[in-house]
């Protein structure tokens, strides 16, 4: 019969099977001597990975004392800086707030000072526009007895003295019975004009009020005025102010003349009369006047009211003089 063999066991680097039987287990499950150093080992392993792991928290932990006193150290120097911007930023802001009441409390100040003055103002412009007024009426009354005769040539005078000369152009211009009475006369006071310039105006002071009217009466019944041969033109002598005023009434005169039904005047010192159908208007606006003409003449064009004698209002030299002596 053949041999049994017994089956061998695979050791390292060809220990016999007498060191084999060292890693293995007798039969009543005892651990041998090489399990205990195993463990052993394992155990060592473990204390020294403990140590590692104590080295290296402890490492972490110093590393973020380190750290954490850093960010400390920065954060309190960070708010320090911080407390100290935002402890200026405070004072400036306060600062501009007593500045911006400041400027407040003078503009509202101001504000009352400038309403005040403008009351002031407004008192003071009525007041010089008042005195305006009287002033172009003082000069009015100054001068409401003044004749301005316009196209007498230079050196007609000859002469001769101004107040004859005066009346006795008044005289022969006018057809009058009887010289008036001038109380003085003279040339406009400018330069004299060369020969081939307009001669200056004549301006005429006439004595009585009376007399005044009856000229003033004669002159506008007269269609043409004459002197020595040469058209002159008289005119009342008025304030240049009013003189300005009554001209802004020009276009609507002209308009309203020759118009049927319609009777017109310019009373002093420059208000606009108009008549039409028993119906009389004053302005003293020349805007409002036109617009009123305008609309008047349209009712006329289409069929209004006619007047057989259209002409203009020639009363209102005495109404002048009349107001004047109110």
């Amino acid at each position: 019969m053949p041999q049994k063999v017994s089956p061998k066991l695979d050791t390292p680097d060809g220990e016999g099977p007498s060191e084999a039987s060292g890693h293995s287990k007798d039969a009543s499950g005892t651990v041998t001597s090489t399990d205990n150093t195993v463990f052993g080992a394992i155990a060592a392993l473990r204390s020294e990975l403990a140590g590692v792991k104590a080295e290296i928290c402890d490492k972490i932990e110093n590393k973020i004392s380190e750290v954490t006193a850093v960010l400390r150290g920065e954060m309190a120097s960070l708010k320090a800086e911080n407390d100290k911007a935002i402890t200026t930023l405070r004072n400036e802001i306060e600062s501009h707030g007593h500045t911006l009441q400041e400027l407040a409390d003078t503009a509202s100040g101001s504000s009352d000072a400038i309403r005040e003055l403008e009351n002031k103002v407004e008192t003071l412009r009525g007041q010089v526009t008042s005195l305006s007024e009287k002033c172009l009426n003082l000069e009015g009354r100054s001068k409401r007895q003044n004749l301005r005769v316009i196209g007498v040539k230079e050196g007609k005078e000859d002469g001769q003295n101004a107040r004859e000369f005066a009346g006795r152009l008044l005289k022969e211009a006018l057809g009058l019975d009887e010289t008036p009475v001038i109380d003085r006369a003279h040339r406009a006071l400018r330069k004299k004009p060369r020969d081939n310039e307009p001669p200056r105006h004549l301006i005429v002071r006439v004595h009585y009020c009376h007399t005044y009217e009856d000229i003033m009466k004669k002159v506008m019944g007269t269609q043409d005025i004459t002197f020595c041969g040469r058209r002159i033109q008289i005119f009342r002598d008025l304030p240049p102010e009013v003189a300005k005023r009554r001209a802004t009434f020009t276009a609507v005169r002209r308009m309203l003349r020759d118009k049927p039904g319609v009777k017109y005047g310019l009373l002093y010192p420059a208000k606009l009369q108009v008549s039409h159908n028993s119906i009389e208007k004053f302005f003293t606006d020349p805007e409002k006047a036109q617009q009123y003409a305008e609309r008047l003449i349209g009712d006329v064009d289409n069929g209004g009211s006619r007047d057989p004698v259209p002409r203009e209002i020639r009363a209102d030299n005495a109404t002048i003089h009349h107001t004047e002596r109110e």
